[in-house]
């Protein structure tokens, strides 16, 4: 199936299993150096091959006769600071969207299937639609292959657009079984030992990226666990906060 023929197949998807509604969301695949991306102002549920637009890594049009995705900015970030991204997903997934609106990223480790995945979801500060604020407010985020983004909606990002689609499938899931577990009572975590052996699990099948946050300890005290990558960019966010 060609780029144009999967994007219309996501987007189908997308809108019927309410991930999005009306014109929003946006995807894109990467093939070399030509992007395929979804137009503005079109809904994704009803997409034809020939409104998909072509653009190179710069924004560039190289084909289509329409405007591209108001979220381009972002899917060139992404794509050009991550080389082995090949399919970019942007949704508005209700509940998941829900706890960004709350201030809060997926990252309770409550379930195996969540840390083998994704190891948490971490939450982005806010930056304005279709600026480059928003692409900017993901640099300290990129290690993770899904990511919340305050007060709008979330981003996922694979080898391939199948693969972006179900993230976001998942990641609205999670957000499904962490919301019901707050209404229920006390979410309980995976203990650390049991994480240790999910992280090993992780290296066996290779995926990479993204740790978990927070395991517990003897039923209580809570241990937040950071990869190296993750402490240098905390580092380094610190620094440019502080003006360094």
């Amino acid at each position: 199936m060609n780029p144009e023929n999967q994007i219309v197949e996501i987007g189908k998807r997308l809108y019927n299993k309410n991930l999005i509604s009306g014109y929003e969301g946006n995807i894109s695949i990467r093939e070399r150096n030509t992007i395929f991306i979804t137009p503005s102002g079109v809904c994704k549920g009803y997409l034809t091959p020939e409104e998909i637009i072509k653009i190179d890594l710069k924004g560039n049009l190289i084909e289509g006769n329409k405007k591209p995705s108001s979220e381009t900015r972002m899917h060139l970030f992404i794509y050009n600071q991550k080389k082995d991204v090949k399919a970019i997903v942007h949704a508005h997934p209700p509940v998941a969207t829900g706890f960004a609106c709350a201030g809060l990223g997926l990252s309770m480790s409550l379930t195996a299937e969540t840390v083998l995945m994704f190891g948490s979801i971490p939450l982005a500060p806010y930056g304005t639609p279709s600026t480059d604020d928003l692409p900017l407010s993901l640099k300290n985020f990129l290690n993770y292959n899904a990511i919340l983004l305050a007060n709008h909606g979330a981003v996922t990002f694979a080898e391939n657009v199948e693969k972006a689609y179900f993230l976001m499938e998942q990641v609205e899931h999670y957000a499904k079984i962490t919301l019901v577990a707050n209404i229920l009572g006390t979410p309980q975590t995976l203990s650390c030992d049991e994480i240790d052996k999910l992280l090993e699990m992780r290296k066996k099948f290779g995926i990479e990226g993204g740790m978990p946050e927070q395991c517990i300890i003897d039923g209580e005290e809570k241990l937040y666990r950071f990869s190296k990558s993750e402490l240098v960019n905390l580092i380094k966010g610190i620094i440019e906060e502080l003006g360094g």
